[in-house]
């Protein structure tokens, strides 16, 4: 969607706002007692791994991945989910029509449904954020973002036909939350 009378700073801000940023791609892995039974990322076609833009198939194929998605269950698990994503793919539904097949609720200071690694890190304090970036490496974890490219980086990459820079980017950015919330819930870790 062109925004009239933008500069180019102007239209690479509203990219991330829900009301005019549009979705390129959702990256995901579905596990089922912790193992991996779905990785990949949405809004690609599958012959030539190149990014379809059709912003409509991307959020219905997310939605789809959710059907049968139990609140008391099942977790769905970002950074800034709550302020961002979450919030972003929801507009961009009722924008495009796409009927979500679960309404995820949207309830603060816990972590069931959504498991929010900023908050949670954080402790749902108002004043703090924290970069995925800057938690990876207080962790002692690799960065998402150390080899090229970031999420700013991703409209250039993009126009430069960098597609499959921004899949791996992406799948960084999914497999490291994952690592950093395994982390968090001392998966890997002996009880004392």
């Amino acid at each position: 969607m062109e925004v009239a009378g933008c500069s180019d700073e102007e239209y690479r801000r509203l990219a991330l706002d829900g009301d005019f940023g549009r979705v390129l791609t959702i990256g995901v892995i579905v596990e089922h007692d912790e193992q991996i039974i779905h990785r990949g990322l949405l809004g690609r076609e599958r012959q030539t791994m190149l990014f379809h833009l059709d912003e409509t198939r991307t959020l219905r194929g997310f939605w789809k991945l959710l059907k049968g998605f139990n609140v008391r269950r099942d977790q769905v698990v970002g950074h800034n989910l709550f302020d961002f994503d979450l919030p972003f793919l929801y507009k961009r539904s009722v924008i495009q029509r796409v009927r979500p097949t679960i309404e995820l609720p949207f309830t603060r200071y816990r972590s069931q449904p959504i498991f929010d690694i900023m908050h949670q890190w954080n402790k749902w304090s108002p004043r703090k954020f924290v970069s995925l970036d800057r938690l990876a490496k207080v962790l002692g974890l690799e960065s998402s973002k150390n080899r090229g490219i970031d999420g700013g980086r991703v409209y250039d990459k993009f126009c430069e036909g960098c597609h499959q820079e921004i899949a791996d980017y992406c799948m960084r950015d999914v497999e490291l939350v994952r690592d950093i919330y395994y982390r968090m819930c001392f998966a890997d870790e002996e009880v004392v």
